[in-house]
């Protein structure tokens, strides 16, 4: 399906959040052809970092939440966010990312580009048993593969 039909139908969606599966980091072919449109793009695992880096080890699992919405609240109406891996982590209480960030989507328009397994309605991180493990409910929203995107 091509982008810029994904992106038209996105907008149309009650949650304005394209998800996007990509395991193979092509996060760049989406920056990059939506470029020049008013799109900024975020890599979550460093936006992580520097909101937790004087947040005690500890308390990191507590704070995640209330730190993401703080910051969401400064972003740009058209937002990607790509490598958001550091979420999955225990020490984060495995924090999935749909979810953190769907019921913003009612505000931006979002792309999230994510590592993972498409299967129906439902994305898959790592393998069941995993520490990291979290499985996500994407019915609500648009989502596709990026190998099954053409880039016009």
């Amino acid at each position: 399906m091509k982008l810029e039909d994904l992106l038209k139908h996105n907008r149309s969606n009650h949650y304005q959040m394209l998800v996007i599966v990509d395991n193979n980091q092509q996060h760049q072919k989406i920056i990059n052809a939506l470029k020049g449109q008013g799109w900024h793009a975020y890599d979550v695992n460093q936006e992580v970092a520097r909101l937790l880096q004087d947040v005690p080890r500890e308390k990191r699992k507590l704070r995640i939440g209330e730190k993401l919405k703080e910051w969401f609240r400064t972003l740009p109406d058209k937002v990607i966010l790509y490598n958001n891996n550091i979420l999955y982590s225990p020490d984060l209480g495995r924090f999935n990312p749909i979810n953190a960030f769907k019921y913003k989507s009612r505000d931006k328009e979002l792309i999230v580009i994510m590592e993972g397994s498409l299967s129906g309605n439902r994305i898959q991180y790592s393998q069941h048993g995993r520490p990291d493990y979290v499985e996500m409910e994407v019915d609500e929203l648009i989502s596709v593969r990026m190998e099954d995107i053409e880039i016009v």
